[in-house]
């Protein structure tokens, strides 16, 4: 009779679990699209098209939008045992690598539009100077490069048809789930967190510099007072998109 009663409690829970995948997966794809395709299309508009901070966060919104497709289309799939990437090995090898990859290249992409915001925001000219689009979509190339190779790992970690594991698509030995997870931690989350910090510390500070020598000449001096509240402008909406950064980055963990 207990045997019987944990059989159906176990069946209960398998089946919540399924419809929680289901279902609520469906969700969080869909609103994640959603989100990524209006931060595109704003981001997009020829308004901005030459701003390096706008044009980073363009770069961004559009590299999360292939880890969220990367890293949530196989949950509900795999509900109706439609889910490939758990039986081609190519597939979850590819599943894998554009999933972390895009989520890192996000992040680092974030870490670049803060430091133009600091170099925008910089009392040296020669700093301000640095701050175009070309040398934004320059740095984007190298940084992508450099993240796309580090994370090349999980092309060989990852296998299918697992038994034994979370999900049948999964890092294959005991090394490769600490080196995933070292990666995950270090590359995609801690290190561009701490250079976001570092840059945007010093953007408030020389905010804060800008204010205190334009400050006597206000009213001369509108033209500048415009650029410092620009940057604050630009700040606001540089801690929005940090985040939306560490959101997607937690969903994209549970996966």
């Amino acid at each position: 009779m207990s045997s019987s009663s944990d059989a159906g409690n176990i069946a209960a829970l398998n089946n919540a679990s399924m419809q929680l995948n289901r279902y609520f997966g469906i969700f969080i794809l869909l609103f994640g699209i959603l989100g990524n395709t209006m931060n595109v299309c704003v981001l997009s508009q020829r308004a901005l098209r030459s701003n390096p901070c706008a044009w980073l966060f363009l770069a961004s919104s559009i590299a999360y939008g292939i880890g969220l497709v990367a890293g949530l289309l196989s949950r509900p799939l795999s509900t109706w045992s439609a889910d490939l990437t758990s039986e081609n090995p190519f597939l979850c090898k590819l599943r894998a690598g554009l999933l972390f990859s895009a989520i890192s290249v996000g992040s680092w992409l974030i870490m670049l539009a803060t430091a133009d915001r600091w170099l925008s925001s910089s009392p040296n000219s020669n700093l301000r100077k640095r701050s175009t689009l070309k040398n934004a979509q320059t740095n984007a190339i190298v940084v992508s490069i450099c993240v796309t190779l580090v994370e090349a790992q999980n092309f060989y970690c990852f296998d299918a048809n697992l038994t034994n594991t979370p999900l049948k698509c999964y890092t294959k030995t005991v090394w490769c789930s600490v080196l995933n997870d070292l990666s995950l931690a270090l590359i995609t989350i801690l290190c561009p967190l701490i250079l976001m910090i570092l840059f945007s510390t010093m953007t408030i500070l020389n905010i804060r510099s800008s204010r205190s020598r334009l400050q006597p000449m206000q009213n001369t001096a509108d033209g500048s007072t415009g650029h410092s509240t620009m940057i604050v402008e630009n700040m606001h909406v540089l801690v929005n998109r940090i985040s939306n950064c560490n959101i997607t980055v937690k969903i994209n963990r549970e996966v």
